[in-house]
């Protein structure tokens, strides 16, 4: 016993300070070494060096956890000056980007103001273009319908029909430039037919005025050889002198002149003046369809005494006072236009350049109506 007492009085322990750690958990305290009493301290200033011994590292822990402390403080100052950097680049390139938009939005604006002003310029111009395309179409189906009287009663009123439908689009509001345009497009096929069916029936005319005119004179012929074969016979007359009547030409069969032609179912007594000014009308519309000028129009007595003359005979020929001669069965100036117009030569008179005026005869009986023109 006493010698175990012994043994434990033979070890002095020795003081281990306490262990602070830093705030910072990545700084590992180092033990302090074993501190022996120093054997200059009384024993009543024993516990003193103690609590010195124990305090000193303490403050050296906080020391350096307060120096890690400013090193991680300044790492987050830097690392927030770069992100504010950041922010501001990332302001600056959205701020480019805008001002690049409402720059694009802008010449937008400008290219939709441009096409807003040329747009509507081009409109209107095939607007204009357009109408007056419709009003020389409107014109030159009336002059057709004017110069084919006997084209037939559905070929013309097509041809009417179709007309109105551009008259009236011309001048209601609201008509569209493509509605516009496919009605003028429609008149082209029926004013077709009217020219083809008035051609069909003058063909027919000439055909059958050909016909009679033949027919005429071979019974001129077969009379002439049979009072060739006729013994002469010696008569007595007294002779009575009468004042000459004027006549361009000895009559034939009908009394007709010869070279004239035969109107058949024409003729009579009784004619009047009828339509002078109604033929000059027909004849200036006709030349307007052309592109021709208009000519004065002026009443000839002596045309209008030829006329009677050719109506009352009920055939036609030149008198040496005009130009062309004509009859037609419904008594239309226009279809008179119409007949000359399909004569070469009677054409080529109407078309004259070197003439300004025009002296007019015309006459009717029983619904014909027969007219005689001297261009001047």
């Amino acid at each position: 016993m006493v010698k175990d007492t012994q043994k434990r009085l033979d070890v002095v322990p020795s003081q281990r300070p306490s262990v602070i750690s830093a705030p910072t958990p990545s700084v590992v305290d180092v033990p302090h070494p074993k501190v022996a009493p120093s054997p200059l301290v009384d024993a009543a200033d024993a516990p003193a060096a103690r609590s010195a011994a124990v305090r000193r590292p303490v403050w050296i822990g906080l020391a350096a956890g307060m120096a890690l402390a400013v090193a991680a403080g300044g790492a987050v100052y830097a690392a927030d000056q770069k992100a504010q950097v950041a922010r501001e680049k990332a302001l600056d390139a959205h701020v480019r980007v805008d001002r690049a938009t409402l720059a694009a939005a802008g010449d937008a604006a400008v290219e939709r103001t441009t096409d807003q002003i040329v747009a509507p310029a081009a409109y209107a111009a095939s607007r204009a273009a357009a109408t007056a395309t419709a009003q020389s179409t409107v014109t030159h189906a009336n002059a057709t319908l004017a110069a084919a009287p006997n084209a037939g009663d559905a070929p013309r009123a097509a041809l009417a029909a179709a007309t109105g439908a551009v008259g009236t689009a011309l001048t209601a509001p609201g008509v569209s430039l493509a509605s516009l345009r496919s009605l003028v497009a429609g008149v082209a096929a029926p004013e077709k037919a009217a020219v083809d069916a008035q051609a069909a029936w003058q063909a027919a005319e000439n055909a059958r005025i050909a016909a009679e005119q033949a027919a005429a004179a071979a019974q001129a012929q077969a009379a002439a050889a049979a009072r060739a074969s006729t013994p002469s016979r010696s008569t007595t007359r007294t002779t009575t002198t009468k004042p000459a009547t004027t006549a361009p030409v000895a009559p034939t069969t009908g009394g007709v002149p010869a070279g004239g032609l035969v109107c058949k179912g024409s003729g009579g007594s009784g004619a009047s003046e009828s339509s002078v000014s109604a033929i000059g009308s027909a004849i200036n519309a006709y030349r307007s369809s052309l592109g021709l000028p208009q000519l004065g129009v002026s009443r000839s007595g002596s045309l209008v005494a030829h006329a009677i003359n050719m109506a009352n005979t009920g055939g036609i020929w030149h008198s040496g006072g005009d130009n062309i001669v004509a009859c037609v069965s419904n008594g239309s100036a226009s279809a008179m236009v119409s007949a000359w117009s399909r004569s070469p030569s009677h054409d080529a008179q109407m078309r004259r350049t070197d003439v300004s005026s025009m002296a007019v005869g015309g006459a009717a009986l029983n619904g014909w109506l027969f007219g005689a023109v001297k261009f001047s």
